[in-house]
């Protein structure tokens, strides 16, 4: 069995923004989408290998000057939610840890198992990702090994920030953290870090919203690699007259869900309706579209059904993607903005739905968002991005490979899901099993710096 590495907390303090928020937006409004998102932590970790240049002590400093500054920017990140309507921006502060881990970083580049962070969190992140009011916007806690190496997890409040409002925060600090260097100048940071906070505007809060269903579920995680060469190999296999050219996104979301749905088919003994939903950015398609950098939920929820037959093939279900996707692009937010839902159930499986009779699987994709290349605070590019889960199930998240070549699927299934579908043999063509991060062997990094336990 798979033990967390054991984790020393050295601090814990809340970093302020630099400049206090100016008193007529100490009142955050929240947009219809962030209103009916689910109230949970969103934890991203980043890790990076050792280097000789930078002294703990220094990543230290630079981490919470740089926070610092960047919360001043992205001062609602530094308030309370305070309502289903609005964030307080009182200014209270990120929560910020800093921990010692009694381990190496190459235990988890040999073997990328979750367990083994269960405590890179700044708060009991593996018993409960509830967020709720008065909770902190954002936590963050960095843990560094005993080789230098360092992970930074960035948990942040689900209720206001998602995805991509992640990568404009972690771009923006890391911007910020680049200039206080001495080899870069504040010129480095460009516009476009700058967040915009519309979708208030574009998404106006209601007293009607409905709220995303959500509870805790026993889990099990595994990650499988899938390299560009056998993504090419099953767009060709699954390439139709209807979907000539499918993308790569669609052809591993429509292999897990297939792959899913038979091992609940195994283990139920019986077939059963199946939905899956796949969080859309809104942004571009939006009328008119957001820009880039706006901050909040902008998040549709496509919602693509499968028949149920036994025989149903990887094709069929990318033609049920695709179909289902260009249903949202015509009339999705629309629907979205009148109904104040963001889940669209067929009124056909509504009853089996609230009942709990269907399968029913969630998708997210990070594929092509520059992760390693926006998170680089000055000591390099991370050598993984990872996203942790322990108690949301039938949960898949889709990720780039650090050469930024294959994609990685994060699956959070049940126990007895997870141990049907780890052996399925079609999803075994394609897929590798956990491999390593990265050559372990060229890991090497001196002991953490003495000072570090001393200033810390």
């Amino acid at each position: 069995m798979v033990r967390a590495l054991e984790v020393q907390v050295l601090t814990r303090e809340n970093i302020k923004p630099l400049y206090p928020t100016p008193h007529h937006l100490r009142n955050f409004k929240l947009s219809l989408m962030d209103q009916i998102t689910f109230p949970i932590y969103v934890c991203t970790i980043f890790l990076y290998k050792a280097d000789g240049s930078v002294k703990s002590y220094q990543i230290s400093q630079r981490l919470k000057s740089s926070l610092s500054k960047t919360l001043t920017k992205f001062y609602p990140f530094a308030g309370r939610l305070k309502d289903d309507f609005s964030i307080v921006c009182n200014d209270q502060g990120a929560e910020y840890v800093e921990a010692l881990a009694n381990g190496f970083l190459s235990e988890y580049l040999q073997k990328p198992d979750q367990k083994l962070l269960r405590d890179f969190h700044p708060f009991k992140y593996a018993e409960s990702s509830a967020a709720g009011i008065g909770d902190p916007m954002l936590r963050i806690q960095a843990t560094f090994f005993k080789c230098g190496g360092l992970a930074i997890a960035v948990c942040t409040h689900h209720k206001l920030i998602d995805g991509s409002s992640v990568g404009t925060f972690v771009n923006s600090w890391t911007a910020t953290a680049r200039a206080d260097s001495q080899s870069s100048s504040i010129s480095n940071i460009n516009k476009q870090v700058i967040p915009a906070f519309v979708a208030a505007t574009f998404f106006p809060a209601s007293e009607s919203f409905v709220p995303l269903p959500f509870h805790n579920a026993p889990t099990e995680a595994n990650r499988y690699v899938f390299d560009a060469s056998k993504i090419d190999q099953l767009r060709a296999k699954v390439a139709s007259a209807s979907v000539p050219r499918p993308s790569r996104v669609e052809v591993l979301t429509a292999l897990i869900w297939k792959c899913a749905k038979a091992a609940s088919r195994s283990n139920l003994g019986y077939s059963r309706p199946s939905l899956s939903v796949h969080a859309m950015n809104v942004r571009a398609v939006a009328k008119p579209p957001l820009p880039e950098n706006s901050v909040g939920n902008s998040v549709g929820y496509v919602t693509a059904q499968a028949s149920g037959n036994e025989i149903e093939t990887v094709q069929d279900l990318v033609l049920s993607l695709r179909k289902a996707k260009a249903e949202y692009s015509k009339k999705g937010l629309q629907t979205v903005l009148e109904t104040k839902n963001l889940f669209h159930i067929p009124e056909s499986l509504q009853d089996k739905f609230e009942k709990e009779e269907i399968d029913f699987y969630t998708f997210s994709s990070t594929v092509n968002f520059p992760f390693y290349e926006l998170a680089d605070f000055g000591w390099g590019k991370p050598v993984h991005v990872t996203i942790s889960n322990y108690v949301i199930s039938n949960l898949f998240v889709l990720m780039d490979t650090n050469d930024r070549k294959g994609i990685e699927v994060l699956v959070f299934l049940s126990p007895e899901d997870l141990a049907l579908f780890e052996r399925d043999q079609e999803l075994l063509s394609f897929a590798t099993v956990n491999p390593p991060v990265l050559d372990v062997s060229t890991s090497t990094g001196k002991n953490v710096s003495p000072v570090l336990r001393s200033t810390l």
